[in-house]
């Protein structure tokens, strides 16, 4: 196997990885992602402070057409890579809560346009936990309500990764920021904690949360409010735009439901990981934190099994490294695990009937 990595330069390893980030994209169902519109105004963002969108993507990886919304959604490894870039790009740590302090409603898509229009900002509030899924998985916000206080708290759903407390902050940021933007009264919370330990610099949190006190190292991120302040009406909401747009929504939420099996997670974090070795049962139930039973169980009860699942996400790679007629054969095989080019051509002639050579022909490589 570490013959076959020697044959591979760099400008072939590049072109591997942007078409495998490409595929483990097209098969992410609806776990693991974040909508393209946010990527797209968190970048536009970074422009603003003197980032270049340019470079921002390519350091990310992100699709082509992220900022018009091509594809709809992207990995959660590509926003965390954007993240860092736009630090890069902009010398601003607080870039997190930057992007939360300008957040417009458009930018939240089908979501914005519900919130804008909820009676209450309570109601808006609740929706944005509700339907949380259509901007993404990363995390989601949680409404506790209390005899005279509110706690929104923040509710990690995938594995915690540093550049995530961007993410963090653009979601706290952004309670304060639109609520102050479409309610009449004042919108300041009487508590607010951050899970994640103190940065060295807590001016930027202090300033945007005055007068709470900002608290680090908290159980979870969290802001507490006074009930009268959810309770106030959201300016210009308009009943019948808020049904019309909450029952778009539900049915974007069905389309991700319909998506979201357990097939799909492993295709995604199948084609995620591979990278010069064939991932594991063992290894693909630890990513997804259940027990190796208990996978084999739910893809079974889905009509499928892991090894089928390996074998269609090796042979959909090939084809795209293949088709992409920037690949050389021995370096698709060590890509997909195989330690000798003839296992590969082997087993992608079982796949499809055809020789990878054969293969090129036929698609006009």
């Amino acid at each position: 196997m570490s013959a076959l990595r020697l044959l591979t330069p760099p400008s072939a390893r590049v072109e591997m990885a942007k078409i495998a980030r490409n595929i483990a994209v097209v098969f992410n169902g609806a776990m693991s992602r974040l909508s393209s519109s946010i990527l797209a105004f968190r970048v536009a963002i970074a422009a603003q402070e003197g980032g270049d969108v340019t470079s921002i993507l390519r350091a990310a990886g992100a699709p082509p057409g992220a900022m018009e919304g091509n594809p709809p959604y992207v990995d959660l490894a590509t926003e965390r890579r954007a993240w860092n870039a736009m630090i890069e790009a902009t010398g601003r740590e607080d870039i997190g809560l930057v992007c939360g302090r300008r957040l417009p409603t458009q930018a939240m898509g089908i979501l914005g346009y519900v919130m804008a229009n909820a009676p209450t900002l309570r109601v808006a509030v609740e929706k944005s936990c509700t339907y949380q899924r259509v901007m993404g998985d990363s995390m989601g916000m949680v409404a506790e309500r209390g005899t005279k206080q509110t706690k929104l708290w923040l509710d990690q759903w995938t594995e915690w990764h540093d550049p995530l407390r961007h993410t963090v902050d653009c979601f706290m940021a952004a309670i304060v920021s639109w609520s102050a933007s479409n309610v009449a009264g004042p919108v300041a919370p009487r508590q607010v904690g951050f899970h994640y330990d103190q940065p060295s610099d807590t001016s930027a949190h202090e300033n945007l949360f005055a007068p709470a006190v900002v608290k680090f190292g908290t159980d979870v991120s969290f802001q507490i409010f006074d009930n009268e302040i959810l309770d106030q009406p959201i300016i210009g909401a308009n009943r019948s735009l808020f049904r019309s747009f909450e029952e778009k929504v539900q049915r974007v939420v069905g389309q991700l439901d319909s998506l979201d099996t357990w097939a799909d997670r492993v295709r995604q974090t199948i084609a995620e990981h591979l990278k010069g070795t064939s991932p594991t049962l063992e290894a693909v139930s630890s990513t997804l934190a259940v027990s190796v039973r208990t996978l084999q169980l739910r893809l079974c009860d889905e009509g499928t099994s892991f090894s089928q699942i390996l074998t269609e996400t090796k042979s959909d790679l090939a084809k795209e490294f293949l088709k992409s007629g920037d690949v050389r054969n021995e370096e698709i095989a060590y890509l997909l695990g195989y330690s000798e080019q003839s296992a590969f051509a082997r087993s992608f002639k079982k796949w499809t009937g055809h020789t990878p050579t054969q293969f090129r022909t036929i698609v006009g490589v």
